[in-house]
């Protein structure tokens, strides 16, 4: 199972506030039920010392950011800290929480959104 694929079913497992509505970045189906989460894994750029930038994108209906406050704390006792294994590769991951974004609204789909950032740092190869 990939990072990307090991993340996706952690939050899955872990953040029932979203009832396993968790996608890959851009492949949240246009009529998804909010709250979701989709996950990215954005291009390294530069030397990363073995970091892979994790994404998870929070999305919740247009009422109140209270619910995003609330989404992202689980998002993050769900990835901090835990280690992930890439069967694909072989490594291991260690996630730890990076930052957050400011709030945003998505237009098109009429949600606001949150990022939450974690950076997976390689561990040892399995």
């Amino acid at each position: 199972m990939s990072l990307r694929r090991s993340v996706i079913v952690a939050l899955r497992q872990a953040v029932p506030a979203v009832s396993g509505r968790v996608f890959q970045a851009f492949l949240a189906p246009v009529q998804a039920m909010s709250p979701y989460i989709t996950v990215k894994l954005p291009a390294r750029i530069g030397d990363t010392l073995g970091h892979q930038p994790v994404e998870c994108y929070l999305y919740a209906a247009q009422t109140s950011f209270v619910a995003l406050d609330a989404l992202e704390q689980e998002v993050i006792r769900a990835l901090h800290q835990k280690e992930f294994v890439d069967a694909e590769t072989g490594l291991r991951y260690i996630l730890r929480y990076a930052s957050s974004a400011g709030d945003a609204v998505d237009e098109e789909r009429r949600l606001i959104n949150r990022v939450v950032t974690f950076s997976a740092a390689s561990a040892v190869i399995v």
